[in-house]
């Protein structure tokens, strides 16, 4: 009978008593092969026989139950926290929000200090809680089982709270966030009446965003007496130095007449210097970028509220890509 070939390891159908299926089997392959699985990230907390805090960082959570309430994680028997965790009666999860990836970083790296400087706050039993977290569940430890190189723990939860954050991801060796799909979740479709005719198709919905964000920060170009398109050539000049007029004029995507009176305002202005038809940004140049850059960002700011962080971030990634895929065609 034919396998199935996975990189790295040929796992059969079946196993025939006696084989060892583990014999073949790369670790590093395998934690790659189990990376494919996204998990939310915890920081598990308790409290030593001392009375000292104890946590580290486990994406082995898991829901077992809801009747008795029971949910499970596992802990490394190697791990320094391991006799703790073991014989803790109490412990408590803090599921960490989006923002919080350097608590998932400093509590998985052994060492004495982490609670240094984290904003804590005293669950039941005086069990330690991450401040801000997406979610809390205190538990007391319900059962323990062999899990190999790990002990697994069971605790049914005795007090639990929600709070209104996006939850933090780990998948593929990195940290993510949780985003709607697009077409499952999100505001009710409308009306055919009252949709747009280009609402389906992404230029449109650019051009019509970039529209709306800009018109926007119109108001503080006129206010300031510079214009947008003064602002790309101060803009494409700082990032790339001394560029010819033809060059620049392409980057600029600006029609011939717009390119030629933003360039000589903006020399008129000294706030760039012209040789042989090749401009430079001139430092009074720079200052005047520094300051339309500045309030630019607080327009955005205000222009983008219906979004939150993570979507405002993943926005620009996903518009990043799409620039350097078409900047770098031949």
């Amino acid at each position: 009978m034919r396998g199935r070939r996975c990189r790295g390891v040929h796992v059969p159908h079946r196993a025939g008593r006696g084989v060892s299926a583990t014999a073949s089997i790369d670790p590093r392959a395998l934690r790659q092969t189990l990376g494919q699985f996204a998990t939310g990230v915890t920081v598990v907390t308790c409290r030593a026989a001392d009375g000292e805090p104890v946590g580290m960082t486990a994406n082995s959570f898991a829901s077992v139950s809801l009747d008795p309430p029971l949910v499970l994680w596992s802990v490394d028997r190697s791990a320094r926290s391991y006799d703790a965790f073991a014989a803790a009666e109490r412990f408590a999860f803090s599921i960490l929000a989006q923002d919080q990836a350097d608590h998932s970083n400093r509590f998985s790296k052994p060492g004495t200090e982490k609670f240094t400087g984290v904003a804590i706050v005293e669950g039941m039993g005086k069990v330690p809680l991450i401040a801000d977290a997406a979610a809390h569940l205190e538990c007391v430890q319900h059962a323990t089982f062999d899990g190999g190189d790990h002990l697994v723990i069971v605790g049914r939860v005795e007090r639990f709270v929600r709070h209104d954050r996006r939850g933090l991801v780990f998948s593929q060796g990195r940290y993510g966030v949780v985003a709607p799909h697009p077409g499952t979740v999100g505001a009710p479709p409308r009306e055919a009446s009252e949709r747009h005719p280009y609402d389906d198709f992404l230029v449109p919905l650019l051009y019509r965003a970039y529209n709306h964000l800009f018109r926007a920060f119109s108001d503080t170009l006129a206010a300031e007496e510079a214009t947008g398109p003064q602002m790309r050539i101060l803009a494409i000049l700082a990032a790339s130095g001394p560029t010819d007029d033809e060059t620049l004029l392409t980057r600029t995507m600006l029609s011939q007449t717009s390119f030629a009176d933003a360039r000589a305002s903006l020399l008129a202005m000294g706030l760039i210097a012209d040789r042989d038809a090749i401009a430079a940004i001139t430092e009074a140049g720079r200052t005047r970028l520094g300051d339309l850059l500045n309030q630019a960002a607080a327009q955005e700011g205000r222009s983008t509220g219906a979004l939150d962080a993570t979507e405002v971030e993943l926005l620009r990634d996903l518009l990043r890509k799409l620039v350097r895929h078409h900047e770098s065609a031949p």
